[in-house]
């Protein structure tokens, strides 16, 4: 039983570790947050104005220049340009206004290549499936 105490305290170390390596993928800013190959990306859209959050992975805000956001809702579409804030934010507004059907396709540039994240910023069952999900 002795040698068994260290081998699960070892396991156990291990597991904690990964677990806290691999981000915290929740909304901290009452957004709804999708993952791309290089950031944690969260959007906050409330009538016609799109807030963006940047983070890595492991969760430390990203500076970025600018992004698109393609706006879908109902029969309208737009594109609306974000550009950068401070800290890890970039801002837009455009004219069709955030409603339950609205999906938002937001695309950013990482190391030479364009990232897309889909969103459906109102729809929060949506949001509620991925509540229980663990990384």
């Amino acid at each position: 039983m002795k040698r068994f105490y260290p081998l699960a305290m070892l396991t156990a170390a291990f597991v904690t570790q990964a677990a806290v390596a691999g981000g915290d993928h929740h909304p901290k800013n009452g957004g709804q947050v999708q993952e791309t190959t290089s950031y944690d990306l969260e959007l906050v859209a409330k009538d016609k104005e799109l807030t963006l959050y940047v983070a890595d992975h492991k969760g430390k805000k990203t500076d970025t220049k600018e992004a698109t956001a393609l706006v879908l809702t109902g029969k309208s579409k737009e594109t609306v340009k974000l550009t950068a804030g401070a800290d890890g934010v970039l801002k837009g507004a455009g004219s069709v206004a955030v409603s339950a059907d609205t999906k938002i396709i937001v695309s950013i540039q990482a190391a030479g290549k364009t990232e897309q994240a889909r969103f459906a910023p109102l729809q929060k069952e949506k949001a509620e499936e991925h509540k229980g999900h663990k990384h």
